[in-house]
């Protein structure tokens, strides 16, 4: 299993670094592929459940986001998003017997999920500053679900949230929010022009990076153990699925996007 890890690992994060750096249309684009294999994901969880909202809906409302986004037309967010509620009401409406309103409320909730959270970190990207603030948002979770997976393995006894994730362990949780602010706190002071921040701003920047990651573990976690599933799909080897992945960076990129907007205001 880790040597499956580790070589995922080598082969994605050339591909995620290069798309950062170019920015644009490859980065859109690398994300807007890896957006709809985690909607793919996210309605074959909810097969569980004999869901039966129109799945195709789910494809379009995310990558139109995404879309929205990239040519900055933001104001057509709040559109997209009645529109994508009026068309699964009016489906649920006509095929009562065959869709229920849980199920139009758990399509909405997975576009929102998926779309607008991922949207966040083509947000991020566009930034004046955006390669550097994304590459310190991938670091930081990198830094987090590693520091908590190899202490967590070692050393972790005491169950965090057994009824969610019963490996995570509250050993884990800390080495994770300690090696993040130490790793960033560090690089800071050694090496004070790869973060543009002062350390006390690099401080609160790791912690947010920490709790955020730990709760969108935790959000998706909660999704697979309500479904009865272990990985959202095994495309990853040794990591799972794209929503595996993604859990930690969707909600920590709208942290990372606002509190460098606070930072730039000030």
């Amino acid at each position: 299993m880790l040597y499956q890890r580790v070589i995922s690992a080598l082969v994605a994060i050339p591909i995620v670094i290069g798309a950062v750096y170019s920015g644009g249309f490859w980065y859109a684009l690398l994300l807007l592929l890896v957006t709809n294999l985690g909607v793919y994901e996210y309605n074959d969880i909810l097969k569980g459940r004999n869901y039966k909202a129109p799945p195709v809906l789910s494809f379009i409302s995310v990558s139109l986001f995404l879309i929205i986004i990239f040519f900055e037309q933001l104001e057509l967010i709040y559109p997209l998003v009645v529109l994508t509620f009026l068309i699964l009401f009016v489906s649920a409406l006509f095929k009562m017997k065959q869709e229920s309103i849980s199920d139009s409320a758990l399509s909405l909730w997975g576009v929102i999920y998926l779309g607008g959270l991922c949207g966040y970190l083509l947000l991020l990207r566009m930034m004046p500053e955006g390669a550097t603030y994304t590459y310190l948002l991938l670091a930081g979770v990198w830094i987090h679900d590693a520091s908590a997976y190899f202490i967590g393995i070692k050393w972790g006894f005491r169950k965090f949230a057994p009824q969610i994730s019963p490996k995570k362990s509250v050993e884990g949780s800390l080495a994770g929010i300690g090696g993040t602010v130490v790793i960033f706190f560090s690089v800071s002071i050694l090496f004070p022009g790869l973060i543009p921040l002062n350390p006390a701003q690099v401080v609160i920047l790791a912690l947010g990076l920490a709790v955020f990651a730990q709760l969108g573990d935790l959000l998706e976690s909660a999704l697979k153990r309500q479904m009865n599933v272990k990985d959202s799909s095994g495309i990853i080897p040794g990591h799972g699925g794209v929503l595996d992945r993604l859990d930690s960076l969707m909600l920590t990129a709208p942290f990372v996007y606002y509190f460098f907007q606070f930072m730039n205001y000030i």
